[in-house]
């Protein structure tokens, strides 16, 4: 194998560390099992989710005003479990592409200990989505870290995956999005969020979400799945990440379905498909946005490596939005 080298970026003070892999190291090309997913065993109530319906069609935010609620489409075996925990040096990435629309699933070598999961996460995209499967891009996120207690795997405010704010115009169909971890489940909230008063071009979207949770002390939070569970949730599914109680090795994945090219500096790069997207600086905090409700408490309108003044955090420290204020 070829020595495992990085490309480095940096923008808006942040730092990533882009893997880059060597065609000469071969790549694992996945299909689906067509009948591997039965969605009739998935139980009535997740049949009709409004997740299923919202498949395929553009983004609206007025779909927040239903709530939403991700669909567990199985559980790892215990092979794939072993598979999915072995130990390794693969690295971390963000957003790799490993299948464009029409083509099958190219799966870097690095990454073969989680083929099994991708083949489980293409024979669920065939089952619950067949005809529209070929007309997305899939981009694999992984994050393997040690987390301590009190500590995230990832911080974040209440959000979504795949919003699309003003400059989305026309809006185009939403993105859909499985995930798996061996443990710290992500925390969902299935309630009814109203955005509509608020300038998308003005307002932060996920802080406006940290309020309205906060506003129900969060008594809406669900994360009652198993550890290992395909967790499949759309871009109405406002989530967030939950604190350890103890000490965790963690692994998580992530497999974003899109219509759209996901061109941010930082992202992988796939060598097994032959594209040259111009790759630009894009983080939230470049636009500007403030909050719908200046009044609300500070933590729910700061970003995490902010202080509650909106002054930058020391390295290491973040600040969580209180989401239970009584």
């Amino acid at each position: 194998m070829a020595a495992r080298t990085f490309r480095r970026v940096s923008y808006n003070n942040k730092h990533y560390s882009v893997p880059v892999y060597a065609l000469d190291d071969g790549c694992v090309r996945i299909t689906p099992r067509s009948g591997a997913l039965d969605p009739a065993t998935l139980s009535s109530d997740e049949r009709s989710a409004p997740l299923l319906g919202d498949l395929n069609r553009p983004f609206d935010v007025e779909r927040f005003l239903v709530p939403h609620h991700p669909i567990n489409v199985g559980v790892l075996s215990a092979d794939e479990q072993r598979s999915f925990l072995a130990p390794g040096d693969a690295r971390n990435v963000l957003d790799l592409p490993i299948k464009f629309p029409g083509s099958d699933f190219r799966l870097p070598m690095e990454y073969a200990q989680w083929a099994p999961v991708v083949q489980r996460i293409a024979d669920a995209e065939w089952a619950l989505n067949p005809t529209c499967y070929d007309e997305y891009y899939c981009y694999l996120t992984l994050r393997r870290e040690h987390v301590e207690p009190g500590d995230q795997g990832h911080y974040a405010p209440c959000h979504v995956d795949g919003f699309q704010g003003a400059r989305w115009q026309p809006k185009v169909r939403a993105n859909h999005t499985y995930t798996v971890t061996n443990c710290l489940p992500t925390m969902y909230f299935p309630q009814s969020f109203d955005l509509r008063p608020l300038d998308l071009a003005r307002h932060d979207a996920f802080w406006e979400m940290n309020r309205q949770v906060a506003l129900t002390n969060a008594e809406h939070g669900w994360n009652d799945y198993p550890d290992f569970a395909l967790m499949l949730m759309d871009a109405y599914c406002v989530h967030i990440a939950i604190d350890a109680a103890r000490p965790y090795d963690r692994v998580w994945l992530r497999f974003s379905f899109e219509v759209r090219i996901f061109d941010r500096l930082g992202n992988g790069h796939n060598p097994f498909f032959a594209y040259d997207w111009p790759m630009v600086p894009r983080d939230i905090e470049q636009l500007g946005l403030v909050p719908f409700d200046p009044t609300c408490e500070a933590s729910l309108r700061v970003f995490p490596w902010q202080a509650l003044d909106g002054s930058p955090n020391p390295p290491g420290v973040y600040t969580k939005p209180n989401l239970r204020p009584r």
